[in-house]
């Protein structure tokens, strides 16, 4: 990309401010920076809920947990670099720093969709197979499954860096994650292994789509045999938690694949779209963790709960009463 002074060529200029602000810039830049902050609290609680009760301390809690991280981990970039940068939009930081800030939070928000199709298959597995859940989803299996994931998206990070010219950062101008023009007068405007992670990801998501519906499917053939019991409700609502994120995953999916970094002004008010639609996602995906889950809302007004197995009736209850039926009746 030429340098807007001299015509020179200056690597990396696609992701430096502008050097002033004007009206756009301020919107944008602090809808991205509360939003990321709003997404940080919420997924932070989750992490603090998921340790202090016991009906997560389960495959369930470890898999949420690890994606809940990864979103943490995303949207904190967005808090220290990409808010502030569109914000202020200064020409004086590093174009590495964007390079950095796209790397870091890229890895976050990749961990954070692969853990979703986990936690999606977890779910079903749950739900179809009960009596083989236990075996299947040990500590050590969930562990190696954290662990293969984290391993895969270190590759994917890595390849935007070690195949020649096909790094991406943040640009504070366009207001989303764009290529990086490697020479002058380059013609390609895309990178190539951005636009295969980016399908890649759809991919992963509409998958997601299809394990959730072989669950809806199970949990409608259940309720009509007049099988459910405390298990299976707990069940149906951890399925919800999993089921609503991706409503607006696939939104946001679907624009970053239609646009793909596409520099027009169309294109530029999708991708800033689908940019602040994943911050959305992840807000939504804490949300869902106290929405669906009496126990977290009991919690938070300052109520214990225990679920009746008989009935599934939800009743107030003193809190060793409470912890001791959570004990018994959430272990896989």
């Amino acid at each position: 990309m030429s340098s807007p002074s001299n015509g020179s060529f200056v690597f990396g200029s696609e992701l430096l401010g502008q050097g002033y602000t004007n009206q756009t810039d301020q919107i944008v830049g602090h809808i991205i920076w509360i939003l990321s902050i709003i997404a940080v609290i919420l997924g932070s609680y989750n992490v603090y809920l998921i340790k202090k009760m016991s009906i997560f301390h389960n495959a369930f809690g470890w898999f949420w947990a690890s994606r809940t991280l990864g979103e943490i981990g995303s949207n904190l970039v967005h808090v220290v670099y990409s808010g502030p940068m569109t914000i202020w939009q200064p020409t004086i930081i590093s174009p590495t720093m964007g390079i950095i800030a796209f790397t870091i939070g890229y890895f976050f928000a990749c961990h954070a969709c692969v853990m979703h199709q986990v936690v999606s298959v977890n779910r079903m597995v749950a739900v179809c197979f009960p009596l083989k859940y236990r075996f299947i989803f040990t500590k050590k299996i969930c562990q190696i499954l954290i662990a293969i994931c984290l391993v895969e998206i270190v590759f994917v990070v890595l390849a935007y860096l070690v195949i020649p010219c096909q790094m991406v950062g943040y640009s504070p101008t366009l207001y989303e994650y764009v290529f990086v023009s490697c020479e002058p007068g380059m013609e390609r405007d895309l990178s190539y292994v951005g636009t295969v992670v980016n399908r890649f990801c759809f991919g992963v998501c509409f998958a997601t789509v299809i394990s959730d519906l072989i669950t809806l499917v199970k949990i409608i053939q259940i309720k009509r045999g007049g099988k459910q019991n405390q298990m299976f409700r707990r069940d149906v609502r951890f399925f919800c938690q999993t089921s609503v994120q991706n409503i607006t995953m696939m939104i946001a999916l679907t624009m970053i694949v239609l646009v793909n970094n596409s520099k027009s002004s169309d294109g530029m008010i999708m991708q800033i779209a689908a940019f602040n639609t994943l911050i959305l996602t992840h807000i939504n995906n804490a949300l869902a963790l106290i929405i669906f889950n009496p126990e977290v809302r009991a919690r938070i007004a300052g109520r214990h709960i225990t679920v009746s197995v008989a009935d599934s009736s939800v009743r107030a209850v003193p809190t060793q009463t409470a912890d001791h039926h959570s004990n018994a009746g959430n272990q896989k």
